[in-house]
């Protein structure tokens, strides 16, 4: 009986393992995609490959990931993403606002956080 759950554990654990690579190896034949000036919408297309249920998941981080690079790391203008993607503005812009209150959700606790002061002196 014991065998049985460790075999089910390490299965559990076998098919997450297995999820993930997929999920990298997509993510980066999507940004190859991307690079060689392919829309989002064509980079996506990668995307009918894989199992039903991981695409929204892939599709949206992979968003997410091009906006995070684009607006907030090369400071590009929403507008200009968009076109990049070829998306309408509105998707990039809703896109950018799900990154903001997820990254406002992981780091509400910090404040909470105590703060230690150093005792070393100068």
């Amino acid at each position: 009986m014991k065998n049985m759950k460790l075999e089910l554990a390490l299965s559990k654990i076998t098919v997450d393992t297995d999820d993930e690579v997929l999920y990298e190896q997509t993510v980066l034949k999507m940004r190859k995609e991307i690079g060689k000036g392919k829309t989002f919408a064509q980079a996506c297309e990668i995307l009918k490959s894989i199992e039903k249920s991981l695409r929204p998941l892939i599709q949206d981080d992979f968003l997410k990931i091009i906006i995070a690079e684009q607006h907030f790391g090369q400071g590009r203008g929403l507008d200009d993403v968009a076109l990049f993607l070829d998306l309408p503005y509105e998707i990039v812009e809703s896109s950018r606002a799900t990154i903001i209150s997820e990254f406002d959700e992981a780091f509400s606790g910090l404040s909470a956080t105590p703060t230690y002061s150093s005792r070393t002196t100068h």
